[in-house]
């Protein structure tokens, strides 16, 4: 199974970036495919584009969206992911986050969204997600 988890990162603090890394890989040793973005460095603004939406969200199995911050790409990933590619996504966001009514109010029978408290509830709402994935790809 692959899994694109994606998230702000433009104006997204040091400690958020090292827990989206550490939650990557967490799936890592689990046996699961992640997806990873090319970031802020590496790459131009098209190659950004280009890779994270037609070989990340354009291959992912399923999309974990960490909604904790404000993030136009992660906004623009998520529409590819549930209208144009019609995959899974699960959005989660820490207890207490401010996550845009927008999100909050996607009605899309693939989408579900979840908040959490520590980094062990993170993982345990993604291993849940990826399970029930697994249970409906083996179904059908």
């Amino acid at each position: 199974m692959k899994i694109y988890v994606g998230c702000a990162l433009t104006e997204a603090s040091e400690d958020f970036k090292k827990m989206v890394a550490e939650f990557k890989l967490r799936l890592k040793t689990e046996s699961l495919e992640v997806l990873e973005f090319i970031g802020l460095v590496d790459g131009t603004p098209t190659d950004v584009y280009r890779h994270d939406i037609f070989d990340c969200v354009g291959n992912a199995d399923l999309m974990i969206a960490i909604c904790d911050q404000p993030s136009t790409g992660l906004g623009y990933e998520l529409c590819e992911a549930l209208r144009v590619r019609n995959i899974p996504v699960l959005g989660v966001a820490k207890e207490g986050a401010r996550v845009t009514r927008l999100v909050l109010g996607i009605d899309h029978p693939k989408f579900s969204f979840e908040r959490y408290v520590s980094d062990d509830d993170l993982l345990r709402l993604a291993r849940t997600k990826i399970a029930a994935c697994q249970l409906q790809a083996h179904a059908a």
